[in-house]
């Protein structure tokens, strides 16, 4: 594993002779309800992170469902050429009132009338020719295309999102044992600084300094911890655990360097990356929708077919069936301008979608020179650092072994400890970057997770 390198370092310091400290407290050993529970714990692999967020991310299940509503545009399109059949039917009933005067009778007469109309009807209607459905057919195969580009890419960017968080949590782990160590080191320098006050040795002014550096190796261990259980809390909302971090972290392979030439890896980012090629497909919707309005201009043919009953009762009273037939032509000449508003409007918004996708190239590039170099830099500063930690190693050895013959003073001990200390932080955050790194420059090729990219988008209707 990569780690055995500074684990090594660290069993290898011990100081020849080393007096137990007066002031500190022995550690207590784990109760063994902790040691329970530690033990219970979860263990979790990257594999197995991986495969729960596939199955529980909301992200990736809201890009399922645009691709769904996609793959139904087209559909809308040929919905434009099918037939509509409507029905209507009505009632109608009124009473006539008719108040005459007639001679040789005492009064008026009134007289009543009631009749009803009924009225029952259906009306088809067959497209036959729609000169806007055949962009907007395309438009929609090319907004289906996009969606299910867009799905793969966000499967790809979370899973990235995953390994990300799941190595901030193996680095802070890290960083934790180192601080603690640290923290020993301190205690056993400040019982060596006692001792030698006692006998005598040194002023209590080196007492007063491994004070110091041990409280300050203290806060240190608290405040990594504390961002410990911060990232700890964000791998758990990632892989919906609902706040419960009651796991702990397996050790990932180590990724292969394929130490790629950057000009092989831009070639692979701008054939394979999906985020560009959905800018290359918005290009051509907008095309397409201003094929659409075009179509606009040509004419429309429709047959329409109805048959109607109707009974009516007083005046005029009977049934009646009329059955017509209509096959009509229509030819917009005139809409106000606004079709006219509307193809000037998709003009632009062409011109807007090849900028954008100009601005997506130069994005595109320099994400993946960035995270070329990323990795090309963690490279060769983990080379550096861990010759820094061998000689810090040596100088923390050399100046430990002065101090207890007194040819060295407590501050060139908290010198040498705090060196020690940075470098060997230094070098675990680096060999974690690095990982990071390599994963991110599949990333910006699109080659991350590829298998499990696909083999989900292969899933997705």
């Amino acid at each position: 594993m990569i780690f055995l390198p500074i684990l090594a370092l660290v069993f290898a310091l011990s100081p020849g002779t080393t007096a137990e400290p007066v002031h500190a407290k022995p550690t207590p050993e784990k109760p063994a309800r902790a040691a329970k529970a530690e033990a219970k714990k979860r263990v979790i692999t990257l594999e197995e992170a991986y495969d729960r967020v596939l199955a529980t991310d909301q992200s990736i299940r809201t890009a399922y469902y645009g691709v769904r509503r996609a793959n139904l545009l087209p559909w809308s399109a040929l919905a434009r050429l099918g037939p509509s059949l409507t029905g209507n039917a009505s009632y109608t009933g009124s009473q006539r009132r008719n108040t005459t005067e007639i001679a040789g009778l005492e009064g008026p007469v009134t007289t009543r009338e009631n009749s009803h109309d009924r009225y029952a009807g259906f009306t088809l209607v067959q497209p036959l020719f729609d000169p806007t459905v055949a962009p907007a057919y395309r438009y929609g195969k090319l907004a289906a295309q996009a969606a299910r580009l867009q799905y793969r890419f966000t499967v790809r960017e979370t899973l990235f999102g995953v390994a990300q968080a799941y190595y901030n949590v193996l680095k802070l782990q890290s960083l934790v044992e180192i601080n603690q160590q640290t923290v020993d080191l301190a205690k056993e320098q400040l019982g060596q600084a006692q001792n030698r006050f006692e006998v005598g040795d040194v002023a209590r002014l080196d007492v007063i300094r491994a004070e110091a550096s041990m409280e300050e190796a203290r806060n240190n261990l608290i405040q990594t911890q504390g961002t410990l259980e911060i990232n700890l809390d964000i791998l758990s909302n990632i892989l919906n655990y609902g706040g419960k971090t009651d796991f702990v972290l397996a050790e990932p392979p180590e990724a292969a360097d394929p130490q790629t030439a950057i000009e092989g890896a831009l070639e692979k980012a701008f054939s394979l990356r999906e985020d560009y090629k959905i800018s290359a497909i918005a290009v051509d919707q907008e095309k397409a929708r201003r094929q659409e309005i075009l179509a606009g201009y040509a004419p429309r043919v429709s047959a329409q077919a109805s048959t109607q009953w109707t009974n009516s009762s007083g005046s005029g009273s009977g049934e009646r069936q009329v059955t017509t037939g209509v096959l009509s032509v229509q030819l917009p000449f005139l809409t106000g301008g606004q079709r006219e508003i509307d193809l000037r409007a998709a003009g632009h918004l062409i011109e807007e979608s090849k900028l954008q996708l100009e601005n997506a190239g130069k994005t595109i590039e320099a994400d993946t020179r960035n995270a070329w170099i990323q990795v090309r830099t963690a490279r060769e500063a983990i080379e550096a650092l861990r010759a820094q930690v061998e000689a810090a190693t040596k100088n923390y050895e050399d100046v430990q072994s002065f101090y207890e013959t007194g040819a060295s003073t407590s501050l060139d001990v908290q010198v040498a400890l705090r060196e020690l200390n940075n470098s060997r932080a230094l070098l675990s955050n680096e060999l974690y970057n690095y990982q990071i790194a390599l994963r991110d420059l599949e990333r910006a090729q699109a080659l991350f997770e590829d298998a499990r990219v696909k083999k989900k988008a292969a899933a997705t209707p």
